[in-house]
């Protein structure tokens, strides 16, 4: 039988403070499971968020400038 585990790549939380994440090298990989805990999960969701900080090429609204905020809107 072949058993698949989810990773996640991940990298430092290099100023990151919205909410409890967990040291991690630059660029290693984080298994997801029911076991992480939760300030392995913050650094999951810090990641996975991070796909929203990208800059607006013209065709998106502008990102509102508190941090939250534009993590929040997905703009």
């Amino acid at each position: 039988m072949i058993v698949v585990h989810p990773v996640l790549e991940t990298y430092a939380p290099e100023g990151f403070g919205l909410w409890p994440v967990t040291e991690v090298e630059p660029f290693s990989w984080l298994p997801l499971s029911g076991e992480l805990s939760p300030a392995e999960v913050g650094t999951a969701m810090m990641c996975i968020v991070s796909c929203n900080d990208i800059e607006p090429d013209g065709s998106r609204p502008p990102r509102p400038a508190a941090p939250l905020d534009s993590f929040l809107t997905g703009c």
